[in-house]
């Protein structure tokens, strides 16, 4: 061990070995894991919901928002709702359809009875929008109805509808 004798060695030898020690310990340093991004990147579709005063705790209503929101989860697209407040009539709902209309729903879907009385007379002025009714029944002049029926019936009605909407609108 004569060499470690001399100073001018010891001095380049500690640092070559701190710079390989650090080296390897970088190059076996466990890697962190990306976080998975917080925020949701939705298509650019929105499907709309329109109540009457009673908003999601109607029957109805409550049915076609959790269909909305299993085809949100699915293909991330935005879904909303909005209740006609005050009186229940249609020109007082058309209002709230009409603010629907404009914020560029894809589809709005109607429950309840001035819900779907200002849908069929407001739709003819948005024609790039998709209809559905809940509990109307039938389909009509580019409405599409889903029947009332139970819970789960109206979820899957709805949750089928607002599906082939979104579809429609993006191969289009």
């Amino acid at each position: 061990m004569k060499w470690l004798r001399w100073p001018g060695l010891l001095a380049p030898a500690s640092v070559l070995v701190l710079v390989l020690a650090s080296v390897l310990l970088w190059l076996t340093w466990p890697q962190e894991e990306e976080p998975p991004p917080r925020e949701r990147r939705y298509e650019a579709f929105t499907a709309c919901l329109l109540t009457d005063d009673r908003g999601l705790a109607g029957t109805e209503a409550k049915a076609a928002w959790d269909g909305m929101q299993a085809v949100s989860t699915a293909h991330l697209i935005k879904v909303q709702y909005l209740s006609v407040d005050g009186p229940q009539t249609t020109a007082n709902a058309l209002a709230y359809f009409n603010t629907l209309a404009l914020e560029g729903c894809g589809v709005v879907v109607a429950a309840g009875e001035a819900p779907i009385a200002a849908l069929s007379q407001g739709k003819s002025r948005f024609p790039g929008s998709r209809y559905v009714t809940v509990g109307a029944g039938r389909t009509s002049d580019g409405v599409l109805g889903v029947p009332a029926g139970t819970a789960e019936e109206i979820r899957a009605g709805v949750e089928s509808a607002v599906d082939r909407a979104r579809t429609d609108a993006t191969t289009k």
